[in-house]
């Protein structure tokens, strides 16, 4: 009986040796940590002639696109509405007022009006009647914009940008200068390219 037992114990060393030699050999594996190396992705639109990234990980986003309503009766074409993922989960209190987001809204521009003429003539879009601070003039993807401070629910950082038959609304709210929101409205502001027209030089 003894030997046996000494037959099994010394089967049973083997086996962990020869494990622990074919783990020596293999590679680690290396796992990705998403807080170091975040991941984005890139909206693009051939008909609303532009282009940007945003964060999908950690802590990234859901777009969402809105299509202007029936009785809307303003040259707005569409609304890209960007939603922390932590707040599409939650249920949305009826009546009440959704949370904090990243908006950016376009318009029509036959006109083709500078933006600080447009937001002076489209208040209840632009939000420049509720400015705080200077508005300044900006470049965004190579088109002439205005920058400026705005009040209201949620305070914001707004952008209105000129670009061939359109007027971009970048609207960033946010509830305090430390929230992610606010920290990632300039790197998403900084990846807009305007898309060429068929036939259009660069």
């Amino acid at each position: 009986m003894r030997k046996i037992l000494l037959f099994l114990f010394a089967v049973l060393m083997l086996g962990v040796g020869y494990m622990a030699l074919i783990n020596s050999q293999m590679p680690p594996v290396e796992v990705p940590d998403l807080r170091q190396d975040p991941i984005y992705t890139t909206y693009s639109s051939d008909e609303l002639g532009f282009l940007f990234e945003y964060r999908l990980a950690p802590d990234g986003y859901v777009l969402e696109e809105r299509e202007p309503s029936d009785s809307d009766a303003s040259t707005l074409q569409k609304t890209l509405i960007l939603m922390q993922v932590e707040d599409s989960l939650q249920e949305m209190p009826e009546g009440g007022e959704g949370p904090a987001v990243i908006s950016i809204s376009i318009f029509e521009n036959s006109k083709k009006q500078f933006p600080q003429t447009w937001a002076d003539e489209n208040l209840a879009h632009s939000n420049v009647n509720l400015v705080m601070g200077e508005i300044s003039e900006a470049v965004v993807g190579g088109a002439n914009a205005i920058r400026y401070m705005a009040d209201g629910l949620y305070a914001s950082e707004n952008v209105v940008v000129a670009h061939g038959d359109n007027i971009y609304v970048i609207t960033g709210q946010y509830l305090d200068e430390s929230s992610t929101l606010r920290q990632d409205f300039a790197p998403l502001l900084e990846s807009i390219a305007f898309i060429p027209e068929p036939g259009q030089e660069e």
